[in-house]
């Protein structure tokens, strides 16, 4: 659609300069969009691989809980938790991405996780308990997967309509305007030409 400005070379001029601004502005979202697509890409296989893995440990996790609570009662299951020396600490900081502000979380663990005795418990309970300790890490950094993946698709989506404003509407709104005006003007240097020859033969003929 053509923009709605005076033919004249100024304001061709411009536009010009314009339809070169929004052409380098369009190349470097593109590329903005390329890089958080791969980034996109590449994110979302470490994630699935992530889920895949916490999925299989957490069956496996699951069936030694199992096995050992029928040799464990609830309150005796209950008590030796009590004994562990285990502590985590969740720390949450934030971490740029293409000017997106994302949590970065880290987990710190301290003490042992099995503090009881062998014969106070079983081992299918025993290796339950170590292997969901292990595993935590996996889970938190699952999730702050996630929330990089949200925060791109987001990104994603907004770099992607600038683009396709610049690429679909504006460049060629302003490509069409100065094609219009430099043919106005082409058009008005003709009329003048013809006129100037008008006003010479009405000289000579006198």
């Amino acid at each position: 659609m053509r923009l709605n400005v005076n033919p004249t070379r100024m304001e061709m001029q411009r536009l010009k300069k314009s339809l070169v601004l929004a052409r380098r502005g369009w190349k470097m979202l593109k590329d903005k969009q390329d890089e958080l697509m791969r980034l996109f890409l590449e994110k979302k296989d470490i994630f699935f691989k992530l889920y895949r893995e916490c999925n299989g440990e957490m069956r496996k996790i699951l069936s030694l809980a199992i096995a050992g609570s029928a040799f464990l009662s609830d309150e005796k299951a209950s008590g030796l938790a009590a004994l562990s020396h285990a502590r985590l600490f969740l720390e949450m900081g934030v971490k740029n991405l293409f000017n997106l502000k994302l949590p970065d979380f880290h987990i710190k663990r301290f003490g042992e996780v099995i503090a009881h005795k062998a014969p106070e418990s079983v081992i299918y309970w025993d290796r339950a308990v170590e292997e969901v300790s292990d595993l935590l890490p996996k889970i938190i950094l699952a999730g702050s997967l996630l929330f990089e993946i949200q925060a791109l698709c987001m990104e994603i989506a907004s770099t992607r309509r600038r683009v396709n404003s610049l690429e679909y509407i504006m460049i060629p709104n302003i490509t069409e305007t100065v094609k219009y005006i430099n043919f106005k003007l082409e058009e008005m240097e003709r009329a003048n030409t013809v006129r100037l020859m008008k006003v010479k033969e009405i000289v000579r003929s006198h």
